[in-house]
């Protein structure tokens, strides 16, 4: 089959572990002739993609066969801007245009965000008769709804947005088939599209890291400050946080916690242990602080095999959530990949699975003293680290497998096309 996929800003570069790049490649492994459909405009470095530069609109293949177009757009400077709506609105123009003169594809997939690409790649492939699929990966444009910190101005940018809205609910209406990363986006998408599921929708996780546990381990070249805190950690219940610090999640949090707990003479160095791996925003301070702990063990930014490595000798994972959040991130499949429960603080659908897979604890995001008592928890509690560790991977198997997951998610793409194609055309009306 000929197959295109549309993603606003999708990497190009050290992008393998992106859910489209993993679709894409499972793709083109089972035979399928893949088109990945993105915008000219470098989304995180704000400037014309090098490539498009390079290739111009006819676009060039990448080395594993998936060929890549441009869709061009105005550029923009803010991620919240006119300027952006705009670039999108002429990028989805550019895509149409440019698909009058190629061959007609077999599928669509066409992620959401962005909405505006994603209605007009539904439109395009009803129009020559192509199955549509829209991948539900963010509550797009509501998330500006949410996020507004007062009724009044949620109601402002609702009436703002309404045109925008009704753009996403006609894309979700008449694409053929929903897919979502979680229950949750699922859920939102059928109440946009105002139907209920059929066969054709479905939930693939974001599983973008592979099984890390219960395998032989490649050796992985370590800076001499990981190889050094992996062999002072040893004998302890390991506690980790990698990521990007920021203002949703932070390991200030954490610092706070061993605070407390050092405070009240529950610091317990030769029974639990920490590592920080990761930068960003208070770095520095994060560094210093650290230091004031034997315990304590900052890592630095690092790469996903070190991530992993790092994962593979720790016993918990952290994900250290500010205020209350929906995040469902990659760090958080990180950690399921890597065997180990989850002191979660974020709401949601992970915060649901924890609870009912008894896979770690759910604490409120930026509670510092629930943080502290979940770790003297699973430190003092063996057993139950021991059995959240067994249910993880009994978890990961089940659900959250990376080969297993895009393998699946090609069989429905393949599902829903032969069963359109198999489809009567329907009647016509006079």
């Amino acid at each position: 089959m000929q197959i295109w996929t549309s993603t606003i800003g999708q990497r190009l570069d050290s992008a393998e572990n992106t859910r489209t790049m993993l679709l894409c490649d499972r793709l083109l492994r089972e035979g399928h002739q893949v088109t990945l459909w993105t915008s000219a405009y470098d989304h995180i470095r704000k400037q014309w993609r090098e490539e498009w530069r390079t290739h111009g609109e006819a676009g060039y293949q990448m080395p594993n066969g998936l060929s890549v177009r441009f869709m061009k757009g105005c550029g923009y400077r803010s991620n919240v801007s006119i300027s952006r709506l705009v670039d999108h609105i002429l990028a989805a123009r550019d895509l149409v245009r440019q698909a009058a003169g190629l061959p007609n594809p077999d599928a669509l997939i066409a992620s959401l965000p962005d909405h505006i690409t994603a209605e007009a790649m539904v439109r395009y492939g009803r129009s020559v008769g192509a199955t549509t699929i829209v991948d539900v990966r963010d509550k797009w444009p509501d998330i500006f709804i949410d996020h507004a910190p007062s009724p009044v101005l949620k109601m402002l940018i609702r009436v703002g947005l309404a045109f925008e809205i009704a753009r996403t609910r006609r894309a979700l209406r008449d694409a053929d088939g929903l897919v979502a990363m979680m229950n949750s986006m699922m859920t939102w998408g059928l109440a946009k599209a105002g139907r209920a599921a059929r066969e054709t929708d479905r939930v693939f996780y974001l599983t973008t890291t592979p099984r890390n546990f219960g395998r032989s381990r490649p050796d992985v070249a370590l800076t001499p400050v990981v190889r050094a805190a992996l062999a002072a950690v040893q004998g302890r219940t390991v506690f980790a946080f990698v990521g990007t610090f920021n203002r949703t999640q932070h390991p200030a949090l954490l610092l706070d916690a061993i605070d407390m707990l050092a405070a009240r003479g529950q610091l317990d160095a030769g029974r639990m242990a920490f590592l920080i791996g990761g930068s960003g925003v208070g770095a520095e301070d994060i560094t210093c602080r650290a230091e004031c702990y034997d315990c304590v063990h900052d890592l630095g930014w690092l790469d996903t095999d070190m991530m992993l490595e790092v994962l593979a000798s720790s016993d918990v994972g952290l994900l250290l959530m500010n205020f209350a959040s929906p995040a469902f991130n990659n760090k958080a499949f990180a950690y399921l990949a890597s065997g180990i429960p989850i002191i979660n603080g974020a709401t949601g659908d992970l915060a649901e699975l924890v609870e009912e897979r008894g896979v770690g604890i759910n604490v409120p995001g930026g509670d510092v003293e629930a943080l502290a008592e979940a770790i003297l928890r699973l430190t003092s509690d063996a057993i139950l680290l021991a059995d959240s560790q067994e249910k993880v991977r009994v978890l990961f198997d089940e659900l959250f497998d990376r080969d297993s997951n895009y393998a699946a998610y090609v069989a429905h793409i393949e599902a829903v096309t032969a069963a359109k194609k198999r489809a009567p055309a329907p009647a016509l009306t006079l």
